[in-house]
């Protein structure tokens, strides 16, 4: 999709080796791209649904850290340039941690995923009309995946 829409390279970082042979689609190891940050900041826009929200739970293999959410955000920001975009794909709803299967994000930690950022706006299913501001925390036992869409400050 980001191709279609004019984007000249589209990286992806994984855990899982991919095998790509497209000239404008590129794999790095999520480690890798850790240690060598520097060669990846300045991207124009990052896309990350349903993963940010299982970080630090350990249910991946990954190490128990109760703010990895934050952390991989806090990556995600350096790399991004100033004015970057961020499509993120969260849980929405009343602020719960699900045992380790995900993090629900509400009232107190959706404003720690989105800071250093300005909302432009959030979709939701089928519909292609966005929200204009956050919509509303659903009550408790009920969230929706929404994709945000954020922009760096």
């Amino acid at each position: 999709m980001a191709l279609y829409h004019g984007a000249a390279k589209v990286i992806t970082a994984e855990y899982v080796p991919l095998t790509i042979q497209h000239p404008q689609l590129a794999y790095v190891h999520s480690i890798e791209l850790v240690k060598n940050w520097q060669k990846y900041a300045g991207v124009d826009f990052v896309v990350s649904f349903s993963s940010i929200e299982h970080s630090g739970l350990g249910r991946y293999g990954d190490p128990p850290d109760p703010i990895g959410d934050l952390r991989e955000l806090s990556k995600i920001f350096c790399l991004l340039k100033q004015g970057g975009l961020l499509y993120i794909g969260l849980p929405s709803g009343s602020d719960a941690v699900a045992y380790n299967a995900h993090r629900i994000y509400g009232y107190i930690r959706w404003p720690m995923i989105a800071a250093g950022f300005e909302f432009l706006g959030a979709f939701y299913g089928p519909n292609p009309t966005p929200f204009k501001k956050p919509p509303p925390v659903l009550s408790v036992g009920n969230y929706k995946q929404y994709l945000f869409v954020l922009r760096k400050k």
